[in-house]
């Protein structure tokens, strides 16, 4: 993807060195789309050659928990948030029968 593009991580400084261990670690996995059950995903897959991916483990976790504590990127459109309803899982069961 371009630089500056919304989903763009980008690291700062010219010296491509030093950055190259966690770009190693960013990049050491791939995509795999699989389909089952009605539903597609993706699985991320660890080659043989790049065993290390400590780092994009721990960034992806961050990321995934500054979303839930909703944590937006600089310029993203804020979107107004409601309250949510509480939903019990009988409820949900029974939407699903229907």
């Amino acid at each position: 993807m371009a630089m500056a593009d919304p989903p763009c991580l980008s690291m700062f400084g010219r010296k491509a060195m030093q950055h190259r261990l966690f770009a190693d670690h960013l990049t050491a996995e791939y995509r795999v789309r699989t389909e089952g059950r009605g539903r597609t995903v993706n699985e991320w897959k660890l080659p043989a050659h790049k065993p290390d991916n400590h780092w994009f483990d721990c960034v992806v976790g961050c990321a995934a928990a500054a979303s839930m504590q909703g944590v937006e990127r600089i310029g993203a459109a804020v979107q107004p948030q409601g309250e949510r309803k509480r939903l019990k899982l009988s409820e949900i069961q029974r939407s699903k029968r229907r």
